[in-house]
């Protein structure tokens, strides 16, 4: 929470006014616009919070201002400053720089009088104190023009990115950690913690360093501060815990992960997931149905039985939950998936396939139509009734996707709609009768 606040977050664009005179402070001392939180950075924070617990995940939670704060980082901001020229040379050749700045110090103090800290630097250290200047312009704010002094033990400071992280790791034991595919890169920061550890703390450093690509939404970045991509709520909003989970955990860890959430990837989601429900991983398995079989196992699992396109048809035929959960035989798992669908019905996300009223309309093939509903029986299953259709077309020589079209417009006014047979198997033979005529 001590980076600075470099941008207004699009949704938080109409409290520009707000916001604007406290860019290039640290998160941590910026106010929350809306008066939810003490400061901007806790609002979001707050939200990742929440999404944590809500996955079951239950961490410590701890603070880069809290940390600070109590001098957890002071003793490596005194090394780094004593040894600046041996810590810059570090930086310099891990990032694979030919050059340095002259202005370089370890240290970003936080300007006494206007609070910002993008706009600082150190003039000059010795013994644990430092002279400062808040002199600096950057893209979206300037320097107040305060010179003044401080003392690492006053904690009104940050060490640069590139220290920060191997000081955190060394104080807090950090033996394996996560890092963006970014960070990996020759040059990255994972280079110049790597360095810092073993050249400077004389330290083996973290054991493992794993990576893990970005989520992206339509090839670009998640971005909060861009209004890139949903945000953590409404992903919660749009789909299960369990299956956002596997939408997360199916691709390789180090893969990006698109996740775009819409009309024609909802269902595709949902409907995957629920196969992957279903695979048994003690039988000898593809690649892809292994990779989809482990990435279910490590989410909290299915909470419903119907098949969602069962749900999805039955509730356009019925229009009530309860009446959906006691057709299905599933009333507990429709109780749980519904108000997901609520939002999709909402937000009109709702395939087109699976929105319709039973009604006919006015259709050609009406002798053939008829035919096709006496030849329904109770006992029939899904692949006979889909079957009925291809071999009635073909013995009147008929494209079978007419005589589809005509039973569709027959029952539900739309020349197509959800597969045939699942249809009448939920809405009955005996009702399908009736309607065809």
């Amino acid at each position: 929470l001590l980076d600075a606040f470099d941008s207004i977050p699009e949704p938080f664009k109409k409290y520009e006014k707000e916001l604007t005179p406290h860019l290039g402070k640290p998160l941590a001392f910026t106010p929350d616009p809306q008066g939810c939180h003490r400061s901007f950075g806790e609002h979001f924070l707050a939200e990742t919070v929440d999404a944590m617990h809500k996955f079951g995940a239950h961490p410590e939670i701890l603070t880069a201002n809290e940390l600070y704060a109590k001098g957890a980082y002071d003793e490596y901001a005194r090394e780094y400053s004593e040894r600046k020229d041996e810590v810059k040379e570090i930086v310099r050749v891990s990032s694979l720089r030919e050059t340095m700045p002259d202005t370089w110090h370890p240290i970003m103090p936080i300007c006494e009088k206007c609070g910002k800290i993008a706009t600082t630097r150190v003039l000059n250290y010795s013994n644990g104190e430092y002279e400062y200047a808040c002199d600096v312009a950057t893209e979206y704010t300037k320097g107040c023009g305060y010179k003044g002094r401080a003392k690492i033990s006053d904690h009104k400071y940050k060490l640069l990115f590139r220290l920060d992280w191997p000081a955190r790791q060394d104080f807090l034991n950090v033996t394996t950690e996560g890092g963006s595919v970014d960070h990996h890169t020759k040059g990255g920061t994972i280079a110049t913690v790597y360095a810092i550890h073993r050249q400077f703390f004389k330290k083996p450093g973290p054991v493992v360093f794993y990576k893990f690509g970005f989520l992206k939404y339509k090839g670009k970045k998640y971005s909060k501060s861009k209004g890139i991509g949903h945000t953590v709520t409404e992903l919660m909003q749009l789909l299960p815990l369990s299956v956002l989970e596997y939408a997360l955990l199916r691709p390789d860890l180090q893969e990006d992960k698109e996740l775009v959430l819409d009309e024609q990837s909802l269902l595709t989601l949902v409907s995957d997931f629920e196969y992957a429900a279903s695979i048994d991983p003690e039988k000898e398995l593809e690649r892809a149905d292994r990779k989809k079989a482990v990435a279910y196992s490590l989410t909290q699992g299915k909470k419903w039985e119907a098949p969602i396109q069962d749900i999805l048809v039955t509730y356009a035929l019925y229009k009530d939950w309860k009446e959906v959960g006691k057709r299905l035989n599933d009333p507990g798992g429709v109780a749980y998936i519904a108000p997901y669908v609520e939002q999709w019905i909402s937000r009109k996300w709702i395939p087109d396939k699976y929105v319709f009223e039973l009604k006919g309309a006015p259709h050609e093939h009406g002798k053939l139509v008829k035919e096709f509903a006496s030849s329904l029986s109770e006992d029939m299953e899904e692949q006979g009734i889909q079957n009925s259709v291809y071999e009635l077309a073909k013995k009147n020589n008929l494209p079978p996707p007419e005589l589809f079209k005509s039973i569709y417009l027959a029952l539900i006014s739309k020349p197509q709609g959800p597969k045939l047979a699942r249809f009448v198997r939920i809405l009955g033979v005996k009702k399908v009768k009736e309607l065809i005529g």
